[in-house]
């Protein structure tokens, strides 16, 4: 069996590294909610969405989570200290959904590299909104998984494009 045969289970390994994250990070259990009907996500107004791309020389893509502005701002006080409402928290939701991504990332790169596909992070871009590309985009492959963390709804999905030599 060659690497070109073995694909990786992105939405395992995006599952895998989101609550690793959750769990070393921020000490917050998350449940995996298999079925996006039993969801009830916020408006995409109140999520930020944190991408980070991946390129190697048989592999692109990208890491993309969404996390509610609550679920942020409640992450920048359990990593800082601060009072979610402060200003100083106020400034850092951004950064912060940045690094969860950026940790993330990590965690499904070294997976992708025990299957063949190694690859390095781009920095991560963070915007307020939905800015997940739309799932059929052709020949990429798509993992996503659902998540309930302390109360909030989360996202993460990972797209991929192989090479094919």
């Amino acid at each position: 069996m060659t690497f070109d045969s073995l694909r990786p289970d992105l939405r395992h390994i995006g599952e895998t590294a989101f609550t690793e994250v959750l769990s070393i990070l921020l000490s917050l259990p998350a449940t995996v909610r298999e079925s996006p009907e039993q969801c009830d996500f916020p408006s995409a107004r109140d999520c930020l969405t944190s991408s980070v791309l991946l390129a190697g020389h048989r592999l692109s893509g990208s890491v993309h989570l969404q996390l509610p502005v609550p679920f942020v701002a409640h992450a920048v006080s359990l990593l800082t200290g601060l009072h979610q409402d402060s200003p100083e928290a106020y400034n850092l939701k951004e950064d912060t959904s940045g690094e969860i991504a950026n940790m993330v990332a990590g965690r499904v790169a070294a997976q992708l590299a025990t299957y063949g596909y190694p690859c390095t992070l781009s920095t991560p871009s963070v915007t307020l909104g939905p800015e997940i590309p739309a799932e059929n985009q052709s020949g990429m492959d798509h993992g996503k998984t659902n998540l309930f963390c302390d109360g909030h709804w989360l996202s993460i999905e990972l797209i991929c494009r192989y090479a094919t030599s």
